[in-house]
C-alpha cells in the first residue's frame, strides 16, 4: 500500500511539473464501477444498484459530478479538471463516492436511511494526444447510516 501511494505522489508530481503544452487539459476519470445492492458485505453474489444516483464528493462534501447507474448497475465518470475545486493529487485523500439512492430502492428489505460510500483510488495516468487523463477507482462501497 505504501508502494502505491509513493508511486502515486511520483506520478502526479512528474505530471504536474511537466510543462504543458498549450491546449493541453488534464481529465479526470472514475472508471465504469459495479455498485451493488447490499450492505457492503460480500457483493459477489449481490444483485445490482440499477438507477442509482452517484455523487463525487470531495473537500467538506462538495458535489463534484454525479451520475446514474445503468441496469447493471455500472456507472462512471469523466470530467475536466477545470471541473474540479481542488487539484487532481489530491483527490486520492479527498473524495468520496456516495449513492444518495435509498438502498430499499432496489431491495424493501434494506434501511430507508443512509448511504452507501466508497473511497476512491488512484488507478493510472496515461497520455492521449493533448490530455492527461488521471484514472481513479472506488475501494469498495459500504453502508453508512450518516447521510
Amino acid at each position: 500500500m505504501a508502494l502505491k501511494l509513493v508511486l502515486f505522489v511520483t506520478v502526479m508530481v512528474a505530471a504536474l511539473a511537466l510543462p504543458i503544452a498549450k491546449g493541453t487539459n488534464v481529465v479526470v476519470e472514475v472508471q465504469p464501477s459495479f455498485v451493488p445492492c447490499s450492505l457492503g458485505a460480500n457483493v459477489t453474489a449481490t444483485p445490482p444498484f440499477p438507477n442509482a444516483q452517484v455523487q463525487l464528493r470531495c473537500g467538506a462534501r462538495n458535489v463534484v459530478a454525479s451520475a446514474t447507474t445503468n441496469a447493471s448497475g455500472v456507472f462512471s465518470f469523466s470530467l475536466d479538471s477545470t471541473q474540479l475545486f481542488l487539484s487532481p493529487t489530491v483527490l486520492l485523500n479527498l473524495c468520496n463516492l456516495v449513492v444518495t439512492t435509498p438502498l430499499s430502492t432496489c431491495n424493501s428489505t434494506l434501511p430507508p436511511v443512509g448511504v452507501l460510500e466508497s473511497r476512491i483510488q488512484f488507478i493510472r495516468s496515461s497520455v492521449l494526444g493533448l490530455r492527461i487523463v488521471l484514472t481513479f477507482g472506488p475501494v469498495g462501497f459500504r453502508y453508512s447510516s450518516s447521510t
